[in-house]
């Protein structure tokens, strides 16, 4: 029986095992958590976080007490390397990990196509968000801050929203959507923002990218430039770095690739989910509800690999529902081509969000208790 289970990373696909701990610990396998970070800051909530609609304590899961109440030992540091022969990790504090069973959900980082400068903040990971909200509030103390965002995508749509809420009518946010605002959503959807954003102030500038940076500016490819006290970039993801020293098959964007189980394409005994993966038999969209609908199959699996049972396939859901903040009390409600907005679609994403953390924070107190 296996006896040693490693899990790097405490993310949206690996809450579902951590939570569950116990199963494993409990039939005597030795599990440890690898995490940068004690708190796991759920996505969903981030951009009503900037904007004023959730302390920051409300959107983070303790992972590390999770890790613990169940029976695992938790390691707060970065994986750095991985010999999938010897089926050793490497991490960044110089410790060595030996494993039986490795499960990786290590997530993603924000494309960065251009240099930033130090007032210029990705949105991933989460936590910057919490940066960026104390940096503007105390920025408003002394002159009305001035906000720009950068990604018309929905993160770039829910922090420009979520942006104007936080300064009120001070200040002025900027949308930089060099590709359009929500280019892979229904006409609709986009109309909606570009109605709300008009009504509030909030500047949107299509057909032209960032160029270059300058200290507290922006300058775009038509000449056009755009002065800024906190630039956060909202550009798109894409998989760590740190992927390329883990002598895994990558796809041609430096994801892990993986198969119909979530293992690794040249070794089973690897599994991997969320964002940091390609899953091989069709593209994913790199979403949160495809992450959490891997965690309970990463779950059975990591159970089956131990006991030498048949594992379980992943099979993606072809069709998902969407739900953007606008950060005014409403939200776009986008499923299967039917957009519906309003303040029920905003009140349907807050309970949603809410129950999913509150599954995670309450299983921590029972385990407390």
């Amino acid at each position: 029986m296996t006896r040693q289970l490693v899990l790097v990373g405490g993310g949206h696909s690996h809450l579902f095992t951590l939570g569950r701990l116990g199963e494993l610990t409990g039939r005597g396998i030795t599990v440890t958590l690898v995490t940068p970070d004690r708190h796991h800051y759920y996505s969903g909530m981030g951009p009503g976080m900037f904007g004023g609609f959730y302390h920051p304590d409300a959107i983070r899961i303790d992972v590390q007490a999770l890790a613990e109440q169940g029976g695992a030992h938790c390691i707060v540091s970065a994986a750095t390397g991985l010999d999938p022969k010897q089926r050793v990790l490497s991490l960044a504090d110089g410790r060595f990990l030996s494993y039986d069973i490795l499960s990786l959900n290590v997530g993603s980082e924000t494309t960065v196509s251009s240099p930033p400068v130090d007032t210029t903040l990705p949105v991933k990971p989460i936590a910057n968000l919490v940066r960026a909200r104390e940096l503007l509030l105390s920025l408003a103390g002394s002159h009305p801050p001035r906000l720009l965002v950068v990604g018309g995508g929905a993160a770039g749509v829910e922090v420009a929203g979520n942006g104007r809420r936080l300064l009120g009518q001070q200040g002025t946010v900027t949308l930089a959507a060099g590709g359009g605002v929500l280019p892979s959503f229904p006409g609709k959807a986009r109309n909606v923002v570009l109605r709300s954003f008009a009504a509030r102030g909030i500047t949107i500038l299509e057909g032209t990218s960032v160029e270059r940076w300058e200290k507290g500016r922006a300058v775009f490819a038509n000449g056009r430039t755009v002065d800024f006290d906190l630039a956060l970039l909202a550009t798109g993801v894409t998989p760590p770095p740190a992927l390329t020293y883990f002598c895994l098959p990558l796809a041609s964007d430096g994801s892990l690739l993986v198969n119909r189980f979530l293992q690794a394409e040249t070794c089973p005994e690897i599994l991997a989910g969320g964002d940091c993966i390609t899953f091989a038999e069709r593209p994913l969209q790199r979403v949160g509800v495809y992450a959490v609908r891997q965690g309970p199959v990463l779950f059975r699996n990591i159970k089956a690999l131990a006991a030498g049972e048949p594992l379980t396939p992943f099979s993606p859901q072809r069709s998902y529902l969407q739900l953007l903040n606008l950060g005014d009390g409403t939200a776009i409600f986008v499923r299967n081509g039917f957009t519906w907005h309003g303040r029920l679609a905003w009140q349907l994403k807050d309970a949603i969000d809410r129950r999913f953390v509150d599954t995670y924070r309450l299983t921590a107190i029972t385990r407390r208790n």
